[in-house]
């Protein structure tokens, strides 16, 4: 049995999972910059395992030094 990181998701479960539209899912897959997918034939799935680490990869990190000229951290 698969545990719950590697169930496998379809496209519509997957977007609401991100909190994005389905064609925004769609639009990422044919320009290669969402979440890693898995085809078989005409289905395409999408790893639990595999979403969370594209949000991770998504994190922005923040810093409490001031900011310098032109929006650089000192």
């Amino acid at each position: 049995m698969a545990t719950v990181d590697d169930r496998l998701m379809p496209p519509d479960e997957a977007a609401e999972y991100l909190g994005v539209s389905l064609s925004t899912l769609s639009n990422w897959r044919v320009l290669r910059i969402g979440p890693a997918y898995t085809k078989a034939g005409r289905l395409i799935r999408y790893r639990v395992s595999a979403l969370v680490a594209y949000l991770a990869s998504r994190n922005v990190g923040t810093s409490d030094q001031p900011l310098a000229k032109g929006g650089v951290a000192c």
